[in-house]
């Protein structure tokens, strides 16, 4: 093998890991402000899906983790302890 044909080989690999690393990067940050806590005396915007295939979402605390469930859920949520809006 020769040594051009050797360098375009390794040029063209990092070139596709560059591209590889980027893309990864760009669906990690593809789903902003997911199970970040809404602001204490601020109303939380309702999200698109709360409303998603005609069913209502409700947002609960459960273990200390803001959630949101359907809202047949959401008696049995709040049977085991969870409480009802974002985590503080």
């Amino acid at each position: 093998m020769s040594r051009n044909s050797r360098k375009a080989r390794v040029a063209a690999a990092s070139a596709l890991i560059v591209v590889l690393v980027l893309a990864v990067a760009a669906l990690a940050g593809a789903s902003p402000g997911k199970g970040k806590p809404g602001k204490p005396g601020k109303a939380a915007k309702p999200a698109a899906a709360q409303y998603q295939y005609g069913k209502t979402k409700v947002t609960l605390c459960h273990k200390g983790k803001t959630i949101t469930v359907g809202a047949p859920a959401q008696k049995a949520h709040l049977r085991h302890g969870d409480k009802l809006g974002p985590c503080p």
